[in-house]
């Protein structure tokens, strides 16, 4: 018997029309070590705490979500757990090959040379590269500022090229409990 690979993630919501086309799976994932000016999760950056899950259970949820017809991750940077990542996206288009993935990154597309890293490449729809920049940040598009880049993998997300990158962002609020809020879309610039 394998042993259980696990995700270290902070919030997840099951289905977001804030961060891409459709309606999606969203997940965040835990630790970041880029610490940018403004950083829109700034809880995510420490690389222990949120919630563990195994990928198999995770790739469960996310596949037996019916109305979801895309997966947007972010996090914290989720190429500090590439492989697991991978694994678990493998399991998500085992079940549900349909499914788009929208991949959020600090590192550059060119600085994805891992073979960790281009593993994880195969399973991503579209990359969005660089790290966030405050005093960039235009409020356009599906990018946190405008240095970063929307690298389309595959053409399933082209014909929401223009809408991605320049339309005005949708954001989305959820009462977590009685006293936790959780607020998913691009940050507008304040």
């Amino acid at each position: 018997m394998s042993e259980e690979v696990v995700l270290r993630y902070g919030f997840l919501w099951p289905d977001t029309q804030a961060l891409g086309p459709g309606h999606r799976f969203a997940l965040w994932l835990q630790g970041c070590g880029r610490r940018c000016y403004r950083c829109a999760t700034p809880e995510l950056q420490p690389l222990e705490g949120g919630h563990q899950c195994c990928t198999e259970q995770l790739a469960a949820e996310i596949c037996e979500t019916p109305q979801v017809t895309g997966l947007t991750i972010s996090g914290g940077e989720p190429l500090l757990q590439a492989p697991a990542l991978a694994l678990m996206l493998a399991q998500v288009k085992e079940r549900r090959p349909d499914m788009d993935v929208i991949l959020f990154t600090g590192y550059l597309m060119e600085d994805l040379q891992s073979v960790q890293a281009k593993a994880l490449l195969n399973y991503i729809d579209l990359l969005i590269d660089g790290e966030y920049y405050d005093e960039l940040n235009d409020n356009r598009g599906l990018r946190g500022s405008s240095n970063q880049r929307l690298h389309f993998v595959t053409d399933r997300l082209l014909p929401w090229k223009d809408e991605l990158l320049h339309s005005p962002r949708n954001r989305e609020m959820h009462l977590l409990g009685d006293h936790d809020l959780l607020t998913i879309g691009i940050a507008p610039k304040l």
